[in-house]
């Protein structure tokens, strides 16, 4: 019957289009933003701006190639005024859109320098590293020189309200369930799978991080803390151009990435295509205390040494074939085929709490786990009218593979007696298969000049089936352990619909929307035949509508619901050995958790922006430990709690210090209160927080740029834990070579050492858990990229497919 209301929706949406009206004509231009020596100029403004009364119209920023594309123009007479820092404005002659030039493509606008020149030093135009609009915080990572040699999480380290827990799970103002995509597709992993594809997703080839914290009806209701959306680098022009870039790196272990994209455009297709290859190496120190206050008072204190090499080989291939000016049809296949090591040696001393060692637990363990992901993705976008009607589909098919191999020895060294005694060993094969359909179709219907209607469905459909195998060691030979074993299938179906009303309306700009989705759950355990099965139905409604006071100051309010499902192997009830004493477990009954977030922001010369927000998450979805003081034994599983508030303070403070020194600063507050209520537990857990970051770009002669970014992040709390504070310092020089077309950067990150640092304490109860995690020491890095091929191309299309909530969950 779901499946029926489906497609009778969708046919409903599709014939919709048949009923446009007429009344909004636009128009689209083309422009190049060059300077005197006819060299192109990015990251230019480009405002077009009615003639009557100079109002401004519609803005972008040019390309690095000086190109720049503004569409969805209603017919009308206009001009361009450009500007660029470092540059005199300048307006361009007058234009009129209509029926007969609806696409123009206006003559080079030519930008001349302002003739001061401070010492030789030539002033350049960039993006500031941090950009902040309502709802959404943008890192621009292209334009920033200490990012060569990091990955995706030392540049979320850095982003203005990210946290990172012990675990290295992201959190948004100190909430966990973040959604997090790459080029507008989920990532389909969580937890360990998903820190370490960031930890070996080099820098180099990410251009933008989009924080996007109340996303619309049209985003999947996934992720109760907003949306990070990593956008990777692609050929801009057409013709044939590419980048290729390596880099290499030395901390105590050293660290490679090497390559590239390629983009071919033609009038009637767009064949383009990415690969890199990374090998990083890194490791881990990690300090574990565990007090247990029992008739007899003992400590368990745990060093473990993690030595950890990770391999990725990332890949994508896509093609788009332009059937005419108004409908195009593509294909895209991407993947990746990564592999994961590790040793983990830890010694815990047991014994009495006045500090005499009764014993040492000695543990060797090792990992070796291969994942790989294969993804299909077909499309279609058609404009089926001169009024701006559009439809677009795509179908999406996703199969996940990964294996684990894991042996873990351990044995307890008596102090007093000086022996060696309970030698123990296991062998730990899992198996994780993740299937993932998806199909959805979007139509934007315009209504008249000022409104239009954006409307849409989706349906997916997820099976995991997830294969435990324990061996213990008996003698010589490994037996299969059946009591420790496990095989568990979960399946998904998740049928959305979703529609928004959009107005521009003299001042005000409203977006009002409303999303539908419906779930039904299937969680068996063949082992443990335990069987879980729900089916419910959530409405997410959105709201943002900004008022423009006068041309320098404009007010915005937003508010949307978002849904964080548990992720699937958290489902699983079975139980996962990490040593003798320490536990994990999932838990079958986990319900998700609902948040509303709310966003006020002020905003001063689009470039002064203060923002103030409050959510509100229920049945919250956290880590609960429970100790044991018998047995000695530490469980840990996620149960759902009462409840989480959290109110936000954000400033973003850019300035030009001087015409070669320009500084971005971001300054947010938060207070963060948990209520953590649940069987057995009553925790309040509540601190105000704060984030401070400086970015200062110099410029400097001979095609030098030098970087400077500190940044600090206060104490903070996240769910039962109480970390300490997290900062840093990067420093980085980068030159121009080769006409321009190359760069070489040299960088050195995590100087303070407390950036990749978490301290962390657990108090409630019987618990008293304290936690110290260190991960790699000050890393020196040098890299080049190379840009090749015309210089006058449009990009590759950026698709955003079908599978949007099943990224983040689908752990495998």
């Amino acid at each position: 019957m779901n499946r029926i209301i489906l497609t009778g929706l969708f046919m409903l949406l599709t014939l919709g289009t048949a009923w446009a009206q007429s009344a909004n004509k636009q128009g689209k231009i083309t422009v190049r933003i060059i300077d005197s020596r006819n060299q192109p100029l990015g990251f230019a403004n480009v405002l077009v701006r009615a003639v009557k009364d100079s109002a401004l119209v519609k803005g972008e920023l040019s390309t690095e190639q000086g190109n720049c594309t503004i569409d969805n123009i209603p017919f009308g007479h206009y001009y361009i005024q450009s500007t660029l820092m470092g540059y005199a404005p300048v307006l361009s002659p007058a234009f009129i859109l209509d029926a007969n030039h609806q696409n123009l493509s206006l003559p080079a606008i030519q930008l001349v320098q302002q003739t001061k020149n401070l010492q030789a030093v030539n002033v350049t135009a960039q993006k500031p590293f941090i950009e902040r609009s309502a709802g959404k915080t943008t890192l621009n990572v292209e334009s920033s020189v200490s990012s060569a040699g990091q990955n995706v999480l030392d540049l979320l380290r850095k982003a203005p309200g990210v946290t990172i827990d012990k675990d290295d799970n992201v959190m948004v103002k100190g909430n966990q369930g973040v959604t997090i995509m790459l080029d507008g597709k989920l990532t389909y992993l969580s937890g360990e799978q998903l820190s370490n594809l960031l930890k070996s997703t080099p820098a180099e080839t990410i251009s933008q991080i989009e924080i996007i914290t109340t996303p619309g009806a049209k985003y999947d209701a996934a992720g109760n803390s907003g949306i990070i959306n990593i956008k990777t680098k692609k050929g801009q022009l057409t013709g044939i151009n590419g980048t290729i870039n390596a880099s290499m790196g030395q901390s105590r272990y050293p660290i490679y990435n090497a390559g590239g994209n390629l983009n071919w455009r033609t009038t009637k297709f767009n064949l383009f295509g990415n690969y890199n290859y990374g090998d990083r190496r890194f490791y881990t120190l990690r300090e574990l205390w565990r007090y247990i206050n029992a008739d007899e008072p003992m400590l368990f204190h745990q060093d473990i040494w993690q030595r950890n090499q990770f391999k990725n080989s990332t890949y994508k291939a896509g093609m788009d074939y332009f059937i005419n000016k108004q409908h195009t049809v593509g294909v895209l296949v991407n993947g990746y085929n990564n592999s994961f090591r590790n040793s983990i040696y830890s010694a815990t001393d047991i014994g009495k709490q006045t500090g005499e060692i009764d014993s040492v637990l000695n543990t060797l363990t090792t990992n070796n786990n291969k994942f790989n992901n294969v993804a299909v993705n077909l499309n279609y976008k058609g404009q089926l009218d001169t009024n701006g009607t559009e439809i677009s589909m795509d179908a999406d098919y996703a199969r996940f593979k990964n294996n684990r191999n894991l042996n873990l020895r351990d044995s307890l060294y008596d102090r007093h007696l000086e022996t060696v005694r309970d030698p123990h060993a296991i062998r730990n094969m899992g198996n994780t298969n993740v299937t993932i359909k998806s199909i959805k179709a979007d139509l934007v219907l315009p209504l008249n000049k000022q409104s239009k209607i954006e409307a849409g469905v989706k349906a997916s459909f997820v099976e995991t089936d997830n294969k435990l195998r324990y061996d213990s060691l008996k003698g010589k030979d490994y037996v299969y352990a059946p009591s420790q074993s496990d095989q568990f299938i979960y399946k998904e179906n998740i049928l959305a619909a979703y529609t928004t009303y959009k107005l521009q309306w003299r001042k005000w700009d409203v977006q009002a929307g409303l999303r539908l989705e419906k779930t039904i759950s299937e969680g068996n355990s063949i082992s443990l035949q335990s069987k879980i099965k729900r089916s419910y139905l959530d409405f997410f409604p959105s709201l943002a509508a900004d008022y423009k006071v006068n041309e320098d100051n404009k007010i915005g309010l937003s508010y949307s619901r978002r849904i964080d499902r548990p992720g699937y192997n958290g489902l699983n009830p079975f139980l996962f050995f990490l040593d003798k004493y320490t536990y994990a477990r999932g838990n079958p009954y986990l319900r998700p958790e609902y948040t509303d977030n709310t966003e006020l922001s002020y905003s001063y010369k689009q470039k002064y922006i203060l923002t103030v927000g409050y959510s509100y998450t229920r049945d919250v979805i956290d880590e609960l430990l429970t100790q044991n003081d018998s047995t000695k034994i530490t469980l840990s599983t996620n149960i759902n709690y009462n409840n989480r508030k959290n109110y936000s303070l954000s400033l973003v403070l850019p300035f030009d210090v001087t015409k070669w020194w320009n500084m971005s600063n971001t300054l947010s507050m938060y207070y963060n209160k948990y209520d953590l209520q649940s069987a057995g537990i009553n925790v309040q857990n509540s601190r105000v927080e704060y984030y401070f970051s400086s970015t200062n770009t110099f410029t400097l002669p001979y095609d030098m740029k030098a970087e400077v970014s500190p940044y600090y992040n206060s104490p903070f709390v996240s769910g039962i834990f109480r970390g300490q504070a997290q900062y840093d310092v990067s420093l980085g020089l980068q030159k121009q070579v080769l006409n321009k077309n190359g760069t070489i950067k040299f960088n050195v990150t995590n100087i303070c050492k407390a950036g990749n640092m978490f301290k962390g304490t657990a108090l409630y109860d019987n618990v008293d858990t304290r936690i110290r995690n260190t991960w790699n020491q000050t890393v020196y890095t040098l890299a080049f990229s190379y840009r090749f091929g015309n210089n006058n191309i449009k990009g590759a299309r950026e698709r955003q497919t079908g599978t949007t909530e099943e990224a983040r969950r689908a752990g495998n």
